[in-house]
């Protein structure tokens, strides 16, 4: 199912939803190496944990995957949410796993949140990706 692509709370709303079910249990938020901003996507993550714990969703797993060495400086407070920062990493989403490069890992997260400069689904998006608009 592809996440609708209105406001960001709309995104935020939706994640929480499916939490909340237990629809899903883990999410990840993906930064394209072409991304021209990356703010959004950690308002986003952020939102979505703060959300999450605000509820009372204590076991859902969240990653944010970047080609950032380090979080942006206004937004280091990843791990006071709960999720966890993986960066210097140019991911590639295939078949609903994030690889992880030049770790060589991936992760198998219940949904993948992404961004784009224009904000069009990414070609080959899974069903369970959702692009959100810079």
């Amino acid at each position: 199912m592809l996440l609708p692509m209105e406001p960001h709370s709309s995104v935020v709303d939706h994640l929480v939803a499916e939490l909340r079910t237990g629809r899903i249990r883990s999410v990840a938020f993906v930064v394209p190496s072409d991304a021209r901003s990356t703010s959004p996507l950690y308002d986003l993550a952020i939102a979505t944990a703060r959300r999450g714990w605000q509820l009372g969703i204590p076991a859902a797993t969240y990653w944010f995957v970047t080609p950032e060495p380090e979080p942006l400086a206004r937004l280091e407070r990843l791990e006071a949410e709960g999720i966890t920062f993986i960066g210097s990493t140019y991911a590639d989403v295939r078949d609903d796993v994030v690889l992880l490069d030049p770790q060589d890992e991936r992760i198998e997260p219940d949904r993948i949140v992404s961004l784009s400069s224009n904000g069009e689904p990414v070609p080959g998006a899974s069903q369970r990706r959702s692009v959100v608009p810079a």
